[in-house]
This record gives structure tokens, sequence and C-alpha cells, in this order.
């Protein structure tokens, strides 16, 4: 599963379901650290190709 997906699935579940404490902070913490890694992924990404236009 893709972390695009997972961020997706945990997003509709929180906005249909009404969670309290721990489990609501649980579910944003994974949404954070999903959104942290793909941000890096995409970071990543662009070094690469900015490595490979400069040659």
């Amino acid at each position: 599963m893709t972390h695009q997906k997972a961020l997706e699935i945990l997003i509709k579940l929180i906005e249909k379901n009404k969670f309290k404490g721990e489990e609501k902070e649980a579910i944003l913490t994974a949404i954070g650290v999903l959104s942290w890694t793909k941000l890096a992924e995409s970071k990543i990404k662009r070094i690469v190709e900015k490595r490979k236009r400069t040659g």
C-alpha cells in the first residue's frame, strides 16, 4: 500500500468516526508520520533529478 492510499484511508476513518483521546491521537500521529515520509520521498526525488540534470 502506498503512503498516499494509507493517508486517504486514515483521513476518511477519522472523518467518519468520532474517536476520542488516545485513539484520535494515534490516528493523527500516523497521518503526520505518513505525511512527513511522503514529503521526504518527494525531496529525495527532486535531489536525484537535479543531480541527473547537472551531471
